[in-house]
Formats: structure tokens, C-alpha cells, sequence
């Protein structure tokens, strides 16, 4: 992108009309111009999103060539990613070409390995040696250690720490402040629930989820007090 402060921001179509949609645009706001939004028809209620017109995906091409405008897929991780996969390769087939959204604060090394409608949010950390597949959506202040193989379609929340040379496999979700081990193998389409410590290999499809916190049986003003150090 030029450095010229009055160079026009280059333009993209964002799918989706959803909480993901809304929060990824306004992280693109600095760096890129949201042509248009897409969705399918069925889920359009009003004409503009974020005060941008919403086109039925449907048409999308007609009204915003793909020759033109690139698009990036801003789906959660419903049904473990298959939607967000699913409308990548719609758009794909339509002919369109996809960016990847970097945060600016994220350091890209030069043997880093990254795929096309791939989100890395802000202060997340690549090591170097590592690759990152297709669509997959990585979220703020996540650190992946060096050599480390992450799939197509993986959702990685925030405050994730995946340590080196382990692989993540297709279609993985990782929940918030979760922790993966080092040469470790996750395989495709796990769950791995927020703040869980996986040490050692999973199969396809597994779950695996850590304890609730437990209520303390005090209120917090005794609690405070209860735990209070007295002061010399």
C-alpha cells in the first residue's frame, strides 16, 4: 500500500453481516476501503451494514466484478468452520481472489508460510518457520512458536500459546488463553475449550475442556478482607 497519506485505500468486498463481520471491519477501517458487504440473500434484513451497502452473494459479481475486488470471509467458527470454508469456496469459484487482514502490529517473518482469507488480529506472534493455511482466523495477542504447522480453516482465539513445532489440523477451534505443548499432533476438527492444557497427541473430532473456576462460599468485600495480609 502507498505511503502517501492521500493515497486511496484499496478496496474489498467483506462477506458476512454478523458480529465477526462488524468487529473485522472496523479493524480494516485504517488500512482498507469495505466496497460492499455479501451475504446470502436469505440473511439480508436492511440494505447497508456499518452504513456500507450489503449485496445478496447471489449477484455479487455482476454489481462488484471479481477482476476488480478481492474479497476476505468474515465467518466465526460456526459448525467447527464449515461455513466459513464453505463460503470461501463459493467465492473462490466465482472467481474471486482473497486477501489476508494482518494487523499492523503483527511482525511477519520472511519464512513465514501464509495462506489466502487469513486473519492474524492484533499483537499476535509468528515465530519463524511456521505456516498458516487458508482461511483460517487467529485472534489478538496469540503467540505460535516456530515451526509450527497450522491448517486451513482453523479458528485460534485470543491469548492462545501453541509452543513449537506442533501441528494444528484442519478445522480446529482453540478456545481463549488455551495452551498446546511442544511436537505435539492436533489433529483435524477438535475442540479445544478455553484455558486447556493439551500435552500430548489428539485424534480427529475430539473434545477436550477444563473445569470451570468454583465459587468461593464468601461474598467478595469478606472475601477481600478475608484474604487481606495485615501490614507492618
Amino acid at each position: 500500500m502507498s505511503s502517501r497519506p492521500d493515497a486511496p485505500l484499496p478496496e474489498v468486498l467483506l462477506y458476512g453481516n454478523g458480529q465477526i463481520a462488524r468487529m473485522l471491519f472496523h479493524f480494516m477501517r485504517p488500512t482498507h476501503r469495505v466496497a460492499a458487504f455479501t451475504v446470502d440473500r436469505a440473511l439480508i434484513t436492511d440494505p447497508a451494514y456499518e452504513g456500507v451497502p450489503i449485496v445478496p452473494f447471489e449477484e455479487i459479481e455482476s454489481l462488484y466484478p471479481p477482476g476488480r475486488y478481492p474479497m476476505i470471509i468474515a465467518v466465526g467458527f460456526v459448525d467447527m468452520n464449515r461455513i466459513r470454508a464453505a463460503r470461501y469456496a463459493a467465492a473462490k469459484g466465482k472467481g474471486y481472489r482473497f486477501i489476508n487482514y494482518i494487523h499492523p502490529s503483527v511482525v511477519i517473518h520472511d519464512n513465514l508460510k501464509l495462506g489466502e482469507n487469513t486473519v492474524l488480529l492484533d499483537h499476535v506472534s509468528v515465530h519463524p518457520g511456521t505456516s498458516i493455511g487458508n482461511s483460517t482466523f487467529i485472534c489478538s495477542n496469540t503467540n505460535i512458536g516456530h515451526g509450527c504447522r497450522i491448517g486451513d480453516n482453523c479458528w485460534i482465539n485470543a491469548g492462545v500459546a501453541i509452543a513449537g513445532e506442533t501441528t494444528i489440523g484442519a478445522n480446529t477451534f482453540i478456545g481463549i488463553n488455551a495452551a498446546i505443548g511442544d511436537n505435539l499432533q492436533v489433529a483435524e476438527a477438535c475442540y479445544i475449550g478455553a484455558s486447556t492444557l493439551i500435552t500430548r497427541n489428539t485424534a480427529p473430532e475430539e473434545v477436550y475442556v477444563s473445569a470451570s473456576g468454583e465459587r468461593f462460599p464468601l461474598p467478595s468485600d469478606r472475601f477481600l478482607k478475608f484474604i487481606e495480609r495485615p501490614r507492618t
